[in-house]
């Protein structure tokens, strides 16, 4: 019997330049091709030459592009890459969801892996626990988050949760083939930085066991400035979060 598959999920929309850095990290990682892992690449409309960066790839790492040429946002490549683990996984494989700008690096990966053979269904990197590691954020981002993360725990209790938002997360692809079977299609709805929330919600009413390792991001590895409005990112997502408490997330 074959070892449970990582799938890596990397959803990506202009980041050639971080591909040169990111992906010799995971031959590091998976020196050896024979190794049960794949990086599945979320082309999300890219229009300089990430696709082919990935690509280049191909023949010293595990690497498959998936996606389409127009832009539609995180929420569709989140559908899309859980979508992808769940039709061609099996219940006891792994989807590892990770920012394709260099902020994230692989050698997580035991750590998440580990606390997912010791019960967890889904592992967070979170920024909110002992031995996080946070480098080239300013501090008035950093504040923003720590405020909009207290907000977002009284509104919604997630057991073994602090960070609602980071997108560094491992899941078991069985628990997301059994939300995909009940929720269908509306399992991920929103098409920006809520669904990270949204698809944490709905897996925390599927009875998911939730658990966070200390996450090392860094921002000031990052190519370019950033392409997320932080501020009304963070104020959508609060109305959000108080419409799903009133009115339920089903």
């Amino acid at each position: 019997m074959n070892p449970p598959r990582i799938w890596i999920g990397l959803p990506a929309f202009n980041e050639e330049d971080s591909i040169s850095a990111l992906f010799p990290r995971f031959k590091e990682l998976y020196p050896d091709r024979s190794a049960n892992y794949r990086i599945v690449l979320y082309n999300d409309g890219c229009t300089d030459r990430t696709v082919e960066r990935a690509l280049e790839w191909a023949k010293e790492l595990n690497v498959d592009v998936i996606g389409r040429p127009e832009n539609h946002g995180l929420g569709q490549g989140l559908r899309s890459l859980v979508g992808h683990a769940v039709k061609h996984g099996g219940p006891d494989d792994v989807l590892i969801i990770m920012d394709c700008d260099d902020t994230h690096h692989p050698k997580q990966f035991p750590a998440m892996l580990a606390a997912l053979e010791r019960g967890c269904d889904v592992v967070i990197a979170s920024r909110y626990r002992r031995g996080a590691k946070v480098a080239g954020v300013a501090a008035h981002r950093r504040l923003l988050s720590l405020g909009a993360a207290t907000l977002f725990k009284l509104l919604h209790n997630c057991k073994g949760v602090r960070d609602y938002t980071c997108g560094y997360r491992a899941y078991r692809v069985g628990l997301l083939q059994r939300a995909k079977q009940h929720y269908g299609e509306r399992l991920i709805e929103e098409a920006g930085f809520a669904c990270m929330v949204e698809l944490l919600l709905k897996l925390n009413r599927m009875g998911a066991r939730m658990c966070e390792v200390p996450l090392e991001l860094r921002y000031d590895l990052k190519s370019g400035i950033s392409k997320m409005d932080v501020g009304g990112n963070t104020t959508r997502l609060l109305k959000k979060l108080l419409a799903w408490r009133m009115h339920g997330l089903d």
